[in-house]
């Protein structure tokens, strides 16, 4: 598929390698921001400035949510509040991001949200939030942030970084995992899946014992 003039001709690759073993590397987030300052991106004929500001702020809220590409396509702008709506200044709460996949299978997928997920104002990943308000602040209407469908979101990230959606997702969550002692079941109730299944998509750590 070709559009302004550039080939995906990796797409289909990425599509299909989904799972942990298929990661070589877990980048940091000072990587990722370097990933997505300095490459070019998708050559835009025209609002260059304002696509290219959008793309990165999809990469960051894929990884700093750790949501799947279709939960971030439904996102409003009306579901991010900044600290000068909520108080609490570390942090910008996006609220209700609906889910796309039931954890429990006896209630209906349109009923199960996570109610509440944060976009961190302060440590390292701070600066990847900024690319999510730098974007928010050039949306007019809070109507979707990513008015297109999720071909078209994997085709911008696989150009953007060379990784998947799905990778950054698992990158989101591998983060989580180490910062927060290492703790499964934290992470599982934060970003709502089993732990079983989110166990096949982060890093087992060995940092975590003393040396022998």
């Amino acid at each position: 598929m070709k559009e302004g003039g550039i080939k995906i001709s990796n797409y289909e690759r990425l599509v299909k390698r989904r799972t942990l073993k298929d990661i070589e590397y877990y980048p940091t987030p000072v990587e990722i921001y370097e990933t997505i300052t300095t490459n070019p991106g998708w050559p835009y004929k025209r609002k260059a400035e304002f696509y290219i500001t959008r793309d990165r702020a999809l990469v960051c809220v894929l990884y700093l949510l750790a949501i799947r590409v279709s939960e971030a396509l439904r996102l409003r702008k009306m579901q991010f509040l900044f600290p000068e709506d909520t108080g609490i200044q570390d942090r910008i709460i996006v609220r209700g991001i609906k889910l796309s996949k039931a954890r429990r299978k006896e209630k209906l997928r349109k009923e199960l949200f996570r109610q509440e997920n944060w976009l961190p104002l302060t440590g390292a990943r701070a600066p990847l939030t900024q690319f999510i308000v730098d974007y928010l602040n050039l949306l007019e209407k809070p109507d979707f942030l990513f008015p297109f469908n999720r071909t078209r979101a994997w085709q911008i990230v696989s150009l953007l970084t060379g990784s998947t959606c799905h990778w950054f997702r698992a990158f989101g969550e591998d983060f989580l995992y180490s910062q927060w002692n290492y703790d499964l079941l934290a992470v599982a109730d934060y970003v709502k899946v089993d732990p079983r299944t989110l166990s096949q998509y982060i890093r087992k750590r060995y940092e975590k014992y003393k040396p022998l």
